[in-house]
């Protein structure tokens, strides 16, 4: 696991290329793969789902460290390895052949009978959505570690006014406490990406943030960055109708919260956006 060649040998051997459409691009290095199961921090016995089991790299070493894992691989001929040659009725390891998006986390843990750990190197076509649901089975994790591409972590770390701020920044720092572990670069990779990666932490936010109406926080700021350059007068004023509102409604909720109508939604914080969507619940309510 340690040899540098070690995915390129392997692939030609089983005859197999990294799949473009899938977004492979394997770990070279186990130090790297053991450095991101630690960083997990899930002992013996905890039940941990891999997204994309690869090569084996990291399934190797959270087995080692006693983990419990299920494995999610799409791609059959890559489930076919683990399942024959790497893991072969191992007692920790499970290998499905199934899309991270359509997995039940909320299911998984309740029959683990304990919250998940969710750990992973995420193609970038499937970042935003996945987020999305780890987000909304958030009550089913304990902990997630995960690969992403350096200009996705700058945008879910980003701070309010910046470019990188945006709908996917607040949804998930509305749901996560989301900390930097470390960067890699494409060396790291078979084959070498075009672009930085690095390993964020996510571990949900308890007890969560008291939007009355979840739905609503999120529309709410879907629709105050739906266009970037205009104000919160011009999007969600504009657009209040859609959230079954007026415009006076909305005018109204950002008077009594001191929120000039004349901001872009970029510059509200995540408690911010909160307070104006439970606002705004109230004035829906009370017609």
């Amino acid at each position: 696991m340690s040899d540098a060649g070690f995915p390129k040998s392997i692939l030609e051997r089983l005859g197999l290329k990294p799949r473009k459409s899938l977004g492979q691009h394997f770990l070279i290095h186990a130090a790297v793969a053991r450095r991101i199961a630690l960083a997990l921090e899930a002992g013996a016995g905890d039940p941990v789902v891999e997204i994309g089991g690869g090569l084996g790299a990291l399934t190797f070493s959270l087995a080692d460290l006693g983990c419990r894992v299920e494995v999610l691989e799409i791609d059959p001929a890559l489930a076919a390895y683990l399942e024959s040659e790497l893991f072969p009725s191992h007692p920790r390891v499970r290998i499905l052949r199934q899309d991270a998006l359509t997995y039940d986390f909320a299911a998984a843990a309740r029959q683990a009978g304990r919250p998940l750990f969710v750990v992973g190197n995420l193609p970038y076509q499937i970042t935003s959505p996945l987020l999305f649901r780890l987000a909304a089975a958030k009550k089913a994790l304990a902990r997630a570690v995960l690969m992403l591409q350096a200009e996705v972590g700058r945008r879910l770390l980003a701070s309010p006014g910046v470019k990188d701020y945006g709908i996917l920044t607040v949804a998930a720092q509305y749901h996560f406490n989301m900390a930097r572990l470390f960067s890699l670069g494409p060396g790291h990779f078979f084959p070498p990406p075009k672009v930085d990666s690095v390993v964020l932490s996510f571990t949900p936010i308890r007890p969560q943030p008291e939007a009355v109406d979840e739905e609503l926080f999120l529309r709410v700021v879907k629709t105050a960055f739906g266009q970037r350059r205009k104000t919160l007068k011009n999007t969600l004023a504009a657009q209040a109708a859609p959230l079954g509102l007026t415009a006076n409604q909305v005018l109204a909720a950002l008077t009594a919260l001191d929120i000039d109508p004349g901001r872009r939604g970029e510059t509200l914080s995540v408690s911010q956006f909160v307070r104006l969507s439970n606002h705004l619940a109230r004035l829906r309510t009370e017609g």
